[in-house]
């Protein structure tokens, strides 16, 4: 290995190790199969790697990761749906994380983004009911943190579609949420608004 290429690695890891987590996070909640997560991550890092010489220094690293892996997730989703029609819907197999009563309520409402990844599957299965491009801008901005504007960059849309699209998603949470409380007693009668 060549000085370069160890400098070159050295600078990838660097600005690669403080978004592994977030990255991994996104990654299982916006994949059709969470068991493909690590090889959707993996190819997509690699691929980055591989550009890393196209990287503008001193500009959003995070974006420009991120690009790479909602890439890759899109194509896993599509090469996962053309599979899973012929044989039949995929249904993935879920291990609680954190029961949705430890939560409060209002939290998932008002702010799903800060306590997605620590909840249990039933928000998991609330974001999987969204549209593709929903639940991909719901969680680049849960999730990633990212801003509208770095939304847009990143999915290579209009600002203003990634304002209507993230407050649909996060409409349709509030609604499924509302309903599983419902049906499983969790709600109040002031809750129900």
């Amino acid at each position: 290995m060549t000085q370069a290429d160890r400098t070159k690695t050295e600078r990838f890891v660097a600005h690669l190790e403080p978004l592994q987590r977030q990255l991994c996070v996104y990654c299982s909640r916006a994949l059709n199969r969470r068991d493909e997560s690590e090889d959707v991550l993996q190819s997509a890092v690699a691929n980055a790697f591989r550009d890393f010489d196209k990287y503008a220094e001193g500009t959003n690293f995070k974006a420009w990761m991120y690009r790479y892996v909602t890439l890759e997730i899109l194509n896993r989703n599509r090469a996962s749906s053309r599979l899973t029609t012929s044989m039949g819907r995929y249904e993935p197999v879920h291990e609680p994380v954190l029961p949705l009563d430890s939560i409060r309520l209002e939290t998932l409402l008002d702010a799903p983004e800060a306590v997605l990844d620590h909840c249990d599957d039933v928000v998991a299965d609330c974001v999987r009911k969204l549209t593709e491009q929903e639940r991909k801008i719901l969680l680049l901005r849960a999730v990633g943190e990212f801003k509208y504007r770095e939304i847009a960059e990143i999915l290579d849309i209009p600002i203003g579609t990634v304002m209507g699209l993230l407050s649909r998603a996060r409409n349709q949470l509030r609604t499924g949420l509302l309903d599983y409380g419902r049906d499983n007693g969790l709600l109040t009668e002031g809750d129900a608004t």
